[in-house]
């Protein structure tokens, strides 16, 4: 779904506020720096929405703005946020939060998620992409599951490189698309922004002071690269990865989640992005679910509507719904 927002048309005095509310409700909420003279202040936002996932065109005269720990508490869902800035930034730790000072150039890159504070402060108005990826999507694939510290992607160096490509042809083509389809495509940006993560000095440290989640790490590779297979078990991934069952199971303790949860909730996430989306067309639902690895669909059944509160064929009936309202609102604005 493509969007487009603009304080143009809003009066003066309440610009400032509405683009405050409407990037809250798109990617977290912020507090604004002072703004000399509020009635001319002017902020834009296009891009493409599909799911849970968002990449957007931000440009804003709030040359400042603050992210609080009030500004944290009032955020309910959990994401990753990559900025590609067009203008030096200077991305500053808040009080309390994790310590670290980030001085970007044009053109690089700032990994960060919602659970961290921030100053950031633009050289003249704020101007960047913003790529916006659920936590349930990229946690299992990053070492240690999060961020210790939003950290400085350069954009000159090798990923910086791959990452801009990535994203310049993404926001071309993604608005182009189905959104299921649109989906798709920002959801396997989450491989580079994975190794992007992996590959920082702050993913390289934790990966070396912190052996158990670098073994929790290849443990749920070992696991995406294998959710298919019916016949994957704890003994199976076990002696594939050379460690005990008993080592396998410890290494989930922490998280309060078994091997076998984790499994069958990745599996479900994948059969649900199936069901719902444009890959899934023309799939009966015990095809895809026997396709994610499930071997009993009365287990599936259960499984999926304690996940997600709904069966299977509910969510389908409404993305078949919103699917033929979209083509319905193309054919009238055509």
């Amino acid at each position: 779904m493509q969007v487009a927002f603009s304080t143009e048309h809003i009066a003066p005095r309440d610009r400032v506020r509405c683009w405050c509310d409407y990037f809250a409700k798109q990617a977290h909420s912020i507090t604004p720096g002072e703004v000399p003279d509020p009635g001319a202040f002017r902020a834009e936002a296009t891009g493409s929405i599909a799911g849970e996932f968002a990449l957007l065109d931000i440009k804003s005269e709030l040359e400042r703005v603050h992210r609080t720990a009030a500004d944290v508490a009032k955020d309910k869902s959990e994401a990753f946020f990559v900025r590609r800035f067009r203008v030096p930034v200077i991305w500053r730790a808040a009080p309390r939060s994790t310590p670290v000072d980030l001085i970007h150039e044009a053109g690089d890159f700032c990994l960060s998620s919602t659970e961290w504070q921030f100053d950031a402060e633009s050289k003249g108005p704020a101007s960047y992409d913003m790529l916006i990826i659920p936590r349930a999507a990229l946690s299992p694939i990053i070492t240690g599951g999060r961020l210790e510290c939003p950290f400085r992607l350069p954009g000159a160096s090798p990923l910086g490189l791959l990452l801009g490509a990535a994203i310049d042809a993404a926001k071309v083509q993604a608005p182009l698309l189905p959104e299921a389809l649109s989906e798709a495509v920002l959801r396997n940006l989450c491989g580079l922004v994975a190794l992007t993560c992996n590959a920082s000095d702050e993913g390289i440290n934790r990966g070396r002071d912190s052996p158990h989640s670098a073994r929790l790490a290849a443990v749920k590779r070992y696991i995406d690269l294998h959710l298919a297979d019916p016949t994957l078990t704890p003994a199976s991934a076990a002696v594939a990865l050379g460690m005990s069952a008993r080592q396998l199971h410890r290494l989930f303790e922490p998280n309060n989640v078994s091997f076998a949860r984790y499994v069958s909730r990745q599996r479900l996430l994948r059969c649900r992005e199936a069901i719902a989306g444009a890959t899934g067309t023309g799939r009966s639902v015990a095809d895809i679910a026997f396709g994610w690895g499930f071997n009993s669909m009365a287990t599936f059944y259960r499984a999926f509507v304690s996940e997600f509160g709904s069966p299977p064929t509910m969510l389908r009936a409404v993305s078949q719904e919103r699917a033929s309202g979209l083509r319905k609102t193309g054919q009238e604005t055509s």
